[in-house]
């Protein structure tokens, strides 16, 4: 299977169909709580006007000052169910989800550091004009499954290696198949409020509505989640990954 897009995403699907229960789990888990949790959080924080920009970075600063811990949670449980799917995948099939579990979280402290590195190279690379963000962000993103495939490699082993598997237009073709999958996602999210919208509009019940909001939304992003992750680990194994889980 060639190492395009095409190839990228009909792998991904066939790891979709060999796992899908599991998947499915660690989704709802991982995923979907987490970021019904975001929702009802950000459901709290009040419009702000954004004339003043000191006072809106103020008003923000504050807001996630006062809801750190959450965040935190929120942010540590999604990195968990991406590792665990990558380890559902990349150390060998017919497991149980217990068992999946309990490998994620002997290996997570590895796999946390490897995350926070490579979110302060992309931060670093993003604020010098966005692209030098985008390069390291493509050339660090299959560090993760090389991790999970090899833990014994350690973090800067892992990195080494996501670097060589991302090489040559697999970094771009990672981009382009992440912003294709997020903006899917947040349209598909508009759309639907659109939607409720006017039906609450229409039958007067925009408290009702509201919760149905929130769950759409977190069903929307835990699915991008998924598909990042599945996208990812299509990517390592058709850059050369041993074919260990499938």
């Amino acid at each position: 299977m060639s190492l395009t897009s095409r190839g990228i995403l009909a792998d991904a699907v066939t790891l979709w169909r060999a796992e899908r229960e599991l998947l499915l789990a660690l989704a709802g888990m991982f995923f979907v709580v987490p970021m019904l949790g975001a929702a009802l959080l950000l459901a709290g924080l009040e419009p702000m006007a954004t004339g003043d920009p000191e006072k809106l970075r103020a008003a923000l600063t504050a807001f996630y000052t006062a809801n750190l811990p959450a965040i935190l949670a929120i942010n540590i449980a999604m990195e968990f169910g991406t590792f665990a799917i990558f380890n559902l995948y990349l150390q060998g099939g017919g497991r149980t989800l217990g068992e999946v579990l309990l490998i994620t979280l002997k290996r997570f402290a590895a796999f946390f550091v490897l995350t926070v590195i490579a979110g302060l190279l992309f931060s670093i690379g993003f604020s010098l004009l966005v692209i030098p963000g985008l390069f390291v962000l493509a050339r660090t993103w299959l560090a993760g499954p090389a991790l999970a495939a090899d833990p014994a490699m350690g973090v800067l082993g892992a990195f080494r290696e996501g670097w060589r598997r991302s090489a040559g237009l697999t970094g771009f073709a990672l981009l382009g198949l992440a912003s294709m999958t997020m903006f899917l996602a947040f349209g598909l999210v508009i759309l639907t409020g659109g939607i409720l919208g006017t039906i609450a509009a229409l039958i007067g019940g925009a408290q009702a509505v509201a919760p149905v909001s929130y769950l759409v939304t977190a069903l929307f992003g835990g699915g991008a989640w998924v598909a990042l992750a599945l996208i990812r680990i299509a990517a390592y194994r058709l850059a050369g990954a041993p074919r260990r889980g499938i």
